[in-house]
């Protein structure tokens, strides 16, 4: 049935207008997508200006980076977004300023204490625990950004508590901006070599960080300039600020920090077990900054559209929980979870088809087509369990999904350990799809003992999943003929118009009837 476009531009505008969780999510969506594909021309660009060795070296030190960040920022955020949004509603903007006082402080002190320690210890980390000598470089021009990261997630964690959610997005993408541009401008007019290497890749983290930090300032001060919080009611003592932001923020640092410290031996262990199957050390790394650099980023790119999703649901939820709705709770849990299983089997079917065509054309890699080929089937679980834990989280089971996450990150840990060193990087792969399985079945089993609603297998999979399938199957057709019949034009390009064009075949008018 066809619909007149101005009428459906007014509907739109009317759900924007009256769904914070739409609205929000879309304007992170945007953003989000707007900063991954900048992400995507990052690992390109790098994959080409540094190599898949030097690649796999500047992936090794995400492991610590993300432990910097739990400890600093995570849990402090979270806190702050809760506690900002829980006192503005109560009209208290003086003591939701000075829960952001105190989150900005604490902050910057622990990123300094924490920057100054993974410095002084760098050759020490990178000896011991990445067993790889090389990133203790890295880890020392990463540390730089490490403040600049605390007290941007400060700035980001109160707008977002006062449902600003473009500060957050829009400062991503500068982020994103700054780090590719940075490197691209110091390649090609700074610093001109022959070859570069990962510490030279590392600056371009910092610049990010920085480029971030100075835009949201900007708007925190612009932000203090235009709402005078002088006539406000009188807030709460320091003393009693700081004791009830450090009992909300402690317990999810601690879940983050336990969380991400396991995930970081995830990390750390990967490339020194493929060196038990590949008995090269080159090789190994190569693998690794193949599959963590290439490959997963690929697989995770429409996660971007979940994400979004998930950071709304969180207030949303809780919201309607704390207030008893349990009609809304339960349509926005059974809308929210057909959404991500449409966008999850649409997913598969792109990286199933067309997996081995996106590595040669976008990396000039046929290994990295081949994972993305076998990541596909973990499309639907990968952003169900994200959704999924972010419902939980909204309903206060937070403690519960942090065991079903280290249970999952064990069970790859476990696959690591034995199947990587007799079968490599699809001893991985095999554990990835096992741990998602299990998290999602025991997210969605929770679920269902406090909120009642209701999926349809042959609604919400088999019928999507038959038609992406044979509307898949036709593109790839369409695909090939115009490689034939238009030689001239970049296989890259030809192969988005039309992975753009199936998904808009495919989803939009499914994705209109879930927002009906």
């Amino acid at each position: 049935m066809s619909m007149n476009p101005k009428r459906l531009h007014s509907q739109l505008l009317q759900l924007l207008q009256h769904n914070l969780v739409i609205k929000g999510t879309l304007i992170l969506t945007i953003t989000g997508l707007i900063t991954r594909i900048i992400g995507f021309y990052n690992r390109i660009f790098l994959s080409h200006l540094i190599g898949a060795k030097e690649l796999g070296i500047y992936q090794l030190i995400f492991p610590i980076y993300l432990v910097a960040f739990s400890f600093t920022t995570f849990g402090n955020e979270l806190a702050l977004t809760k506690l900002v949004s829980e006192y503005t509603k109560r009209r208290n903007h003086s003591t939701a300023w000075r829960f952001f006082q105190t989150c900005f402080v604490w902050n910057l002190l622990l990123a300094l204490a924490t920057a100054s320690i993974i410095y002084q210890n760098a050759d020490f980390i990178c000896t011991r625990i990445l067993h790889a000598s090389g990133c203790s470089p890295c880890l020392r021009i990463l540390v730089f950004g490490i403040p600049f990261m605390a007290m941007k997630g400060a700035i980001h964690g109160y707008f977002l508590g006062l449902e600003q959610s473009g500060v957050h997005g829009i400062s991503d993408f500068l982020e994103q901006s700054a780090k590719v541009g940075g490197l691209y401008l110091a390649a090609t007019f700074i610093c001109v070599r022959n070859s570069y290497d990962a510490p030279f890749a590392v600056i371009g983290i910092v610049i990010g960080e920085i480029v971030a930090f100075i835009y949201s300032l900007f708007v925190l001060l612009h932000h203090m300039h235009t709402n005078s919080l002088r006539h406000c009611c009188q807030p709460i003592h320091k003393q009693q600020v700081f004791r009830i932001f450090l009992s909300d923020s402690i317990p999810l640092t601690t879940n983050r920090l336990a969380l991400t410290a396991l995930q970081s031996i995830e990390s750390i262990l990967i490339p020194s077990v493929l060196l038990s199957y590949y008995h090269n050390s080159t090789t190994s790394l190569e693998v690794y900054g193949i599959f963590t650099g290439m490959a997963f980023p690929f697989i995770m790119f429409p996660s971007t559209i979940t994400n979004s999703l998930s950071t709304m649901l969180l207030p949303a939820v809780s919201s309607a929980n704390s207030s008893l709705d349990q009609t809304y709770l339960s349509n926005l849990c059974r809308k929210s979870l057909q959404f991500c299983l449409l966008i999850g089997i649409f997913s598969t079917i792109v990286f199933f088809i067309y997996g081995p065509d996106i590595g040669i054309a976008f990396f000039a890699n046929e290994k990295a087509g081949i994972y993305l080929y076998q990541l596909s089937l973990l499309c639907p679980f990968i952003y169900l369990a994200t959704t999924l834990a972010s419902i939980l989280n909204g309903l206060g089971l937070s403690t519960y999904n942090l065991f079903l996450t280290v249970l999952a990150t064990a069970i790859r840990i476990g696959f690591i350990l034995f199947l990587v060193p007799k079968i490599g990087m699809f001893g991985y792969v095999s554990g990835l799809f096992v741990s998602y399985v299990v998290l999602t079945l025991a997210c969605l089993l929770r679920l269902q003992k406090n909120v009642t609603f209701e999926l349809s297998f042959l609604r919400d999979i088999f019928f999507p999943g038959i038609s992406f399938i044979l509307l898949g199957a036709v593109s790839y057709l369409f695909y090939r003929q115009l490689l034939t019949s238009l030689p001239n034009i970049p296989g890259t390009l030809t192969l988005c118009l039309v992975i753009c064009l199936y998904a808009c075949t495919s989803l939009i008018y499914k994705a209109r009837q879930l927002l009906r």
